[in-house]
């Protein structure tokens, strides 16, 4: 039965150094610190073999989940790379969330973050390693108590073996002792083919605790002297408090302090702390707050479409990356050209679980619960609002209701420490209603983008050439960057190979937070590439597949990909009036994806019927997961091309809860159906890169089905509306 250990989220009356533990006999690579009840329960004898890992002398092994569980997976996979290695016994195997520490940062960015699809690609190098030098080690000491040679032993299941002498030990026994030894800098890894683990289907570790309801997650801190804040900001973006009734709030029942919050991009708020939610609640009621908009109420989505439309008849800037050719030489001699207007609106992440996390502050520390993405930059601005030192300063991971790169974000933890430090020495948690979660996200930005294609006279698409119109999320963060990626990769896909593109970018900067959303750029871009490639297809007279393998024809991974879902889709089956299949391929993410959605149109009303995908993900650490996580985007993306659209009118969104901004029900939800290609390669991401295909594969059916061709979502802005 696999055990599930929790964060550790009960506060008690000690110091910060009773409250983390301490450890004896310790088997040490680079230091921990325990992060669960049963952790800190069993800290005598315990022997810690990394940041990671931690051997009890009963033969637990504890391993630490870098970084945060959304939903993804990783509190499984990335153990199990580690135990692959190891060789310990999975089934006793108990997790940990981590704590912010540099030990458990991503080697691929050199920062303690969940993100951007590269948990296992990036953390899966360091974790084989560092399960190889603690299986050398405890090889060793066994090898050293037995008086042999350490090659003449081997380790399996949580033990060590001698098979000449045919004698044994656990990893708990021997552990204490493996700590006295070097660590190995290079040790021997396992063969691939042997692996035990890797590949393989397993319960998940966080499944239990998300059935019987004992997995905690930010809103779920519990303490003694616990508080609770919720808080409300200006309805329109830029906006401030510019009045309330403080005495009214404080006079609610229960309520102990009003405080002035704010989320780090220039929009402030307020925050009622209370006993309990309600009586928060009522207080903010009671406050009756004025608001000063400060001019923010001029902007609306509507002319921001018609501002990003104009925009594109103005001088963009070039994308050097996208330069290839001679694009004005190869539309002069084209035999057929094409040039169509794609857009794509504002969207909210809707996380399940909104926006809450919980602080104790005190004069000399700070502990912070919390589902944050960004571990390390959360970390940071702990520090620096507090004015501790780092090591005074510690954030505990907690299980995420979905991020999809709004956890990434750092209002709600820059708001819960606002709200600590009003109400220091006692614990506070701090929950965001579902209209505050709505209406103050950090939105996937609007573009519109003009593509340009142009095909010689045996239909072969020899040009290219986009303008993009739109927000850049990398201004918005105050970090701008020579080429924004976040906003315009995808726009052209480079695996087709066009041998003439081109690319202009005219940036858009409204006063609207901006963000990460679920796949980034291939969000937007994918619609936009795919849309149009399936565009010159149509003009070439050429079927979508052939007249996209023609131009991968020198590329097997892609190709595969291709035809086992020509096959698998049924494609070219005859199919019923008002019904029609549509192609989109969009890899990424070191992954290579692509989809056929099947539609049938009658009366206006659309019904999607079935999605097959099909990927190569590289190495599969855990297949069904996989599976799981592709199912995930999918759905996540079908959402986005039918119905999701965040519009503002006099600078507030008018859209606040599932009521306005639906999600998808199993009974609107398509027919999925995956197959995976098995590969020995390096690990692609798979928490995007199913989503960016839905959209233009949908956009594509409805056009072969009717003859009418989306160019802007969702597609309920085209008249359409969803059985």
């Amino acid at each position: 039965m696999n055990k599930i250990s929790n964060p550790n989220l009960t506060l008690q009356a000690q110091s910060r150094r009773g409250f983390m533990g301490t450890t004896a006999g310790g088997l040490t690579l680079a230091m921990t610190l325990p992060t669960t009840r049963s952790a800190a329960a069993k800290g005598e004898g315990a022997a810690y073999l990394s940041a990671y890992v931690k051997i009890t002398p009963d033969d637990v092994v504890s391993v630490v989940v870098p970084g945060i569980e959304f939903g993804q997976g990783v509190y499984t996979s990335l153990p199990k790379i580690l135990c692959e290695e190891l060789e310990a016994d999975f089934s006793r195997v108990e997790i940990n969330l981590a704590t912010a520490n540099m030990a458990f940062a991503n080697p691929a960015k050199k920062r303690q973050s969940t993100g951007n699809s590269d948990a296992i690609v990036g953390y899966m190098p360091v974790l084989l390693k560092t399960g190889a030098q603690g299986r050398e080690m405890l090889v060793s000491a066994a090898a050293k108590q037995w008086g042999v040679k350490p090659d003449q032993c081997r380790a399996e299941n949580g033990k060590i073996y001698h098979d000449a002498s045919k004698r044994s030990v656990t990893f708990g026994a021997v552990a204490a002792a493996a700590a006295k030894l070097p660590v190995p800098a290079e040790p021997k890894l396992k063969d691939p083919t042997t692996w035990k683990l890797i590949g393989k289907d397993f319960t998940r570790k966080d499944t239990p605790a998300k059935v019987d309801g004992s997995a905690h997650y930010g809103a779920d801190i519990a303490a003694e002297g616990l508080l609770v804040a919720t808080l409300t900001t200006s309805p329109v973006f830029g906006g401030q408090v510019k009045s309330y009734d403080r005495a009214a709030a404080l006079a609610v029942k229960g309520v102990v302090g009003v405080v002035d919050i704010d989320n780090g991009s220039g929009t402030g708020g307020l925050a009622a702390v209370a006993e309990n939610f309600y009586q928060a609640k009522k207080a903010l009621d009671a406050a009756k707050i004025e608001w000063d908009s400060k001019g923010g109420e001029n902007f609306s989505s509507a002319q921001h479409s018609r501002d990003l439309r104009a925009a594109l008849e103005e001088t963009g800037k070039p994308v050097a990356p996208f330069k290839k050719g001679d694009v004005p030489e190869a539309f002069k001699t084209a035999a057929k050209t094409l040039e169509a207007i794609y857009e794509v609106p504002l969207l909210a992440h809707a996380c399940m679980e909104p926006m809450s996390s919980t602080a104790f502050v005190t004069d000399n520390s700070c502990m912070l619960w919390s589902p944050a993405q960004n571990q390390t930059a959360s970390h940071e601005l702990a520090v620096k609002m507090t004015g501790l030192s780092a090591d005074k300063v510690t954030l505990q991971n907690t299980f995420a209701g979905g991020g999809f790169g709004r956890k990434w974000e750092l209002d709600f933890t820059r708001q819960v420490l606002q709200i600590a430090l009003a109400v220091k020495g006692r614990p506070v948690r701090l929950y965001w209603t579902r209209e505050e979660d709505i209406q103050h996200d950090y939105y996937r930005p609007a573009y519109v983008s003009r593509v340009r294609g142009a095909l010689d006279k045996d239909g072969n698409l020899i040009a290219l050439s986009a303008k993009i119109a739109g927000q850049s999320m990398l201004a918005f963060q105050k970090r701008p960057a020579p080429v924004d990626f976040t906003s315009i990769g995808g726009a052209i896909n480079p695996v087709y190979g066009v041998p003439n593109t081109d690319m202009e970018y005219v940036e858009k900067n409204p006063n609207v937070p901006v963000g990460f959303w679920r796949s980034v750029a291939g969000s937007q871009h994918g619609f936009t590439s795919e849309s149009m490639i399936d565009e010159m297809a149509v003009l070439a007279g050429k079927d979508a597949f052939e007249f996209r393998m023609t131009m991968l024809k020198d590329k097997a991974r892609e190709l595969a990909v291709l035809k086992l879902l020509k096959e698998k889709s049924g494609w070219g089956t005859k199919l019923p009036a008002g019904e029609g299949m549509g192609l989109a391929f969009t890899p990424g993410f070191g992954a290579v994806v692509a989809q056929v959605a099947h539609v049938a149109v009658k009366n206006g009303e659309l019904r999607v019927k079935k999605i097959t995908c099909v990927a190569d993900c590289g190495t599969l650490i855990e297949p069904s997961n996989v599976i799981a996580q592709l199912e995930s985007g999918m759905v996540y993306g079908y959402s986005a091309a039918l119905w999701d659209e965040i519009t503002i009118e006099k600078g507030a969104v008018k859209q606040s809860n599932f009521t306005d901004y639906p999600m998808p029900i199993l009974a609107n939800t398509p027919e999925m159906e995956i197959h995976l290609i098995p590969s020995s390669g390096k690990p692609g991401g798979v928490g995007e890169t199913s989503v960016p295909a839905v959209a233009p594969a949908i956009a594509n059916a409805v056009f072969a089905a009717t003859g009418q061709r989306i160019r802007k979502l969702p597609l309920k802005s085209a008249g359409f509306s969803v059985a």
